[in-house]
């Protein structure tokens, strides 16, 4: 074989592996765990569980990541922090109920392993089963009203399914979610900040992007692009924001695509690139990777800057934007970040953090810590949320997909 045919074959094989891992990075997800094991799909199963009970107050010991031993955690009534649920979680939202002249802050989640429905009375402190339908391992779902869109992968794990179902206003633990499924394979969608409409990109070569009502009727396109490996984002009743999938070793770039159609660019040539946007389109927390570590800053959309976190990287993920002052983020920072290839590593599970919570003023240009987790617990905090007063701010530990919750009225 001559030298110029081995050259050849050499260029040849690497294009090879080089397409095979990136398909392999990109388009393949991981397995669901289904911590409730069932051989069939059994969308209208039945649940025989406590329709009522308190907020549970301890778990057993368990190991995180680097085997070190996590004790239960048990909810003290002087202590701002409470966990909420005692099992995995996909989706949570928090809601105002009315009954007769109270009004009662209530957070609403659904099961990872079942689909089963719970609300949390955070002022009787009891949970309350609200649904019994079963939908094994759901790996996300996104709650908007009454309404939630859940994930899971359909029983020969070769397709995305993506369920459509409402809760009545008067649920029981016999409720029933009734609804249904939109397009299989949707690999990215955001939902409208009314609730009303959700934007979806399919899976395919290019990106075809739709708006599409609740129910997945009234389909309007909006976007078609070469390139389809986005995350979404709806911040805006306007605005949609695309931000290409992360990865140390490409180069990210964030835009804003209006209802109508209009797309531009925001930010970009940016290693490991996710972001967050605020309502008001006014401000962008966005992270990237930086040799072996993590760079977060607040890029300024109306003056085009950039202001680093001093000292506190985290990744744009774990932080929420208040929607009652457009200046203000609460974000979960880790306390040490260890030498790593960000974000990828924590997507991968290799790296898990320990969290501190931060709030973030643009007006002070400030990051201050606001409230030390408890460090036995290994909290790595994701899908933040806060409350209509912004009184209590809520989280998911990603080591185990629990919900927590804290009250940072006066921290």
């Amino acid at each position: 074989m001559s030298k110029q045919t081995t050259v050849i074959l050499i260029i040849v094989i690497s294009t090879i592996v080089l397409a095979a891992g990136i398909f392999l990075l990109f388009f393949t997800a991981p397995p669901i765990q289904n911590e409730n094991p069932q051989s069939q799909f059994s969308p209208f199963g039945n649940y025989t569980g406590s329709s009522s009970t308190t907020a549970p107050t301890s778990d057993t010991a368990n190991t995180n990541a680097d085997n070190q031993v996590i004790t239960g955690y048990i909810n003290n009534p002087s202590s701002p922090l409470i966990k909420i649920s005692a099992n995995p979680i996909a989706g949570a939202q928090v809601f105002d109920r009315k009954v007769s002249t109270t009004t009662t802050s209530i957070v609403r989640y659904i099961e990872r392993a079942t689909g089963h429905v719970t609300e949390y009375d955070k002022k009787a402190n009891i949970l309350t089963t609200t649904s019994n339908t079963t939908i094994p391992s759901i790996y996300q779902a996104t709650w908007t009203g009454n309404t939630v869109l859940a994930q899971f992968l359909n029983q020969n794990k070769n397709a995305v399914r993506t369920f459509v179902a409402t809760l009545p206003t008067k649920a029981t633990s016999t409720t029933q979610l009734t609804g249904r499924y939109l397009a299989d394979d949707i690999y990215t969608f955001a939902v409208s900040p009314k609730g009303d409409r959700v934007f979806t990109i399919p899976k395919g070569e290019t990106a075809v992007g739709s708006i599409l009502s609740m129910d997945g009727t009234k389909r309007t396109s909006i976007l078609n692009f070469p390139f389809n490996e986005w995350n979404t984002q709806w911040p805006n009743e306007t605005t949609i924001t695309l931000t290409s999938k992360p990865s140390f070793s490409s180069l990210g770039y964030m835009y804003s695509l209006t209802t109508a159609g209009f797309m531009k660019k925001i930010i970009g040539n940016i290693a490991g690139l996710t972001t967050l946007t605020n309502p008001t389109l006014t401000y962008t927390i966005y992270s990237s990777s930086n040799d072996g570590g993590l760079s977060t800053a607040i890029y300024d959309l109306t003056k085009n800057t950039s202001l680093a976190f001093a000292q506190s990287p985290t990744l744009a993920e774990k932080c929420v934007w208040s929607k009652l002052f457009k200046t203000i983020a609460y974000c979960a920072i880790p306390t040490t970040i260890p030498i790593g290839n960000y974000p990828d590593a924590w997507y991968q599970g290799n790296v898990s953090f320990v969290d501190n919570i931060y709030k973030v003023d643009m007006n002070l240009q400030s990051v201050n810590l606001l409230y030390r987790l408890p460090t036995d617990q290994s909290i790595d905090a994701i899908n933040l949320f806060l409350d209509t007063k912004e009184e209590n701010l809520y989280f998911t530990n990603k080591y185990n997909y629990h919900l927590w919750g804290l009250s940072i009225k006066g921290l």
